[in-house]
């Protein structure tokens, strides 16, 4: 009875260590999604922009687009493709991406707002613990279509060129309008 009653006490105590440990498992897979395909797509732009950049004649870029889809900054205005938000730039877009916001514009810059499985405004990941660089609950990603070379605009302490796509880190739990986000440019 007694090695019964201590194989107990040693099972409570690995539980008691292991679950927090689990708990935070989906929340960072949710995170680790959503920067992969962040990664991938800013690969693909970068991929659409080089071939621009050294191309005269028409080509196709990403999920076979039209060279006459970018804009004059050599990148894609839109990202979408048969209802899939990055359909244009990969094959399998993982549909857990939202475009809050498409073409925010000023004749300084042309953005669009996304968020991911670990920073959705309703389901993504609580905002306990802020990580630099690590998406949450209140934070979006800004795709910069277009920013006017001759200008410098940034975003909460971000400079932002043509072909960015980056994370907005908002601290606290607040929710965000995102048809209202705007750049600052000088």
């Amino acid at each position: 009875m007694v090695e019964l009653i201590f194989v107990i006490v040693i099972i409570g105590i690995v539980a008691t260590v292991a679950i927090p440990k689990f708990s935070g498992l989906r929340d960072n897979a949710k995170k680790t999604a959503e920067i992969a395909t962040v990664s991938a797509v800013t690969t693909a732009l970068e991929s659409a922009h080089g071939e621009w950049s050294i191309n005269e004649n028409p080509f196709t870029w990403g999920n076979n687009q039209s060279s006459a889809l970018l804009n004059v900054a050599g990148y894609p205005t839109v990202l979408s493709k048969n209802g899939e938000v990055f359909g244009a730039v990969l094959k399998s877009a993982g549909n857990e991406f939202i475009e809050q916001a498409h073409n925010l514009n000023t004749p300084d810059y042309n953005i669009s707002i996304f968020t991911g499985p670990a920073s959705h405004p309703t389901n993504g990941v609580k905002a306990d613990i802020e990580i630099a660089g690590k998406p949450d609950k209140n934070d979006y990603w800004i795709y910069a279509h277009y920013v006017n070379k001759d200008k410098v605009c940034t975003k909460d302490t971000k400079n932002l060129v043509s072909g960015d796509f980056v994370l907005i880190d908002i601290a606290g739990n607040g929710t965000t309008n995102y048809n209202t986000i705007t750049l600052t440019c000088n």
